[in-house]
């Protein structure tokens, strides 16, 4: 069983290898170090205008840990075929499920140990405490996280719902309540309880398990990870593994009835369509659109809500570019007497369309954070950014994707 962990182990980082380098590119990697530069420069004037035993501090703290400790499932690489040619060895399953168990601790611990870092500047303003404590509060994080990643091996198992939710409801009860002691009682108390509980929940859910292993509940949570590892890399490139569902959306359509039915508004036609209908594309737009909007709420300060705004609608139209080679392959398309310059116009006229209500969008929300003169500042700079993007950067990178 080590061996045939270590076969599927294998294949599975080679296949992800393939895909990390579509997902780490030059932009991604620009757009991540604005991202942790801005977080960092607005985090550390926040925490300058704090005083000294920052009563709420435990608090926040506490609640950003509980969300970090949420992160991370168990990655079995079960497959399908499992059910019929891996049940005669269910016995020694638990040898390859403990491999399973140990690799997946490794992206969980490491996102401890950066949520910890992150903390430590707002831990010590609120305790006192020095960074020297970094090292107890990760151990303490460490085994909190053990706890809960046995709850998510045992539901591999045949265990009645009802104690599954027993067990995970009390995993989050207890997990909070150790982070609270931690801050406002005692540091060494909360890290006795976060072992207690490791040790509870290792000795129940798996030292005393005889529990058999529910095959068909343990492929399908491997595919449900897959399926978001998955989603994830389709936001930079196309993934073989996930396919774009079709909607209708019925209440769209006054939108395509605009386009006029003639032969020069063809591409205009099918992109606009395309992007309506399909959830990969419209989604992407709708979850960075969120997501910049919830960031610009939380910032009053005028340069960075520019770099936040202009950032994202950057982030929106590079992720939307691959719709010019949606329909490449198609033949019917390929018939049309249609002049391949009418593509470039359409995906421009699209991407300044799109990217200008979300600019407008941006504008407003910064226009009710801010004050004075300058929240009128941050939507004229936006519709800017977006006309010298359409008109400036994208047919530079459309010569590319062409070639």
């Amino acid at each position: 069983m080590n061996d045939f962990f270590r076969k599927r182990l294998a294949r599975h980082q080679k296949k992800m290898l393939k895909y990390m380098r579509y997902v780490f590119n030059d932009h991604f990697v620009l757009v991540c170090l604005f991202l942790v530069g801005g977080i960092g420069f607005y985090y550390s004037s926040w925490l300058k205008s704090l005083a000294p035993s920052f009563e709420f501090g435990g608090l926040i703290v506490s609640v950003f840990w509980l969300l970090s400790l949420a992160v991370g499932k168990i990655a079995t690489f079960a497959e399908a075929a499992d059910i019929v040619f891996l049940l005669p060895q269910e016995k020694e399953m638990r040898v390859y499920l403990s491999k399973a168990f140990r690799y997946s601790c490794l992206f969980p611990f490491l996102v401890l140990f950066l949520a910890s870092g992150f903390a430590m500047p707002l831990v010590v303003v609120s305790t006192g405490q020095p960074f020297s404590m970094y090292l107890i509060y990760l151990i303490l994080l460490v085994c909190l996280k053990m706890g809960h990643l046995q709850v998510k091996r045992a539901e591999l198992f045949r265990f009645s719902n009802q104690a599954l939710r027993w067990f995970k409801s009390g995993w989050y009860v207890s997990a909070f309540v150790i982070l609270l002691l931690t801050f406002y009682v005692s540091i060494w108390l909360g890290l006795v309880a976060a072992l207690v509980q490791a040790g509870i929940y290792y000795w129940y859910l798996w030292r005393k398990n005889e529990v058999q292993i529910d095959w068909e509940k343990m492929i399908q949570v491997e595919e449900n990870r897959l399926h978001q590892i998955y989603q994830f890399i389709n936001l930079f490139t196309d993934v073989p593994e996930i396919s774009a569902k079709v909607k209708r959306r019925r209440y769209l359509d006054p939108l395509l009835n605009k386009i006029k039915r003639n032969q020069s508004q063809t591409y205009l036609y099918l992109y606009t369509r395309r992007f309506v209908r399909g959830s990969d594309f419209s989604g992407l737009y709708l979850r960075l659109l969120l997501i910049g909007c919830l960031l610009i709420i939380g910032v009053t300060d005028l340069t960075f809500s520019l770099i936040i705004g202009s950032l994202f609608l950057y982030l929106i139209g590079f992720q939307l570019l691959p719709l010019y080679s949606q329909f490449r392959y198609m033949v019917l398309v390929q018939l049309y007497p249609i002049k391949e310059t009418q593509k470039k116009t359409a995906i421009q006229q699209l991407l300044l369309g799109i990217l200008g209500l979300a600019a407008l969008i941006f504008g407003v929300i910064a226009a009710f954070v801010l004050s004075g003169v300058e929240r009128w500042i941050p939507i004229l700079v936006y519709l800017v950014f977006v006309f010298l993007f359409v008109k400036m950067y994208v047919p530079t990178r459309l010569k590319k994707l062409s070639d």
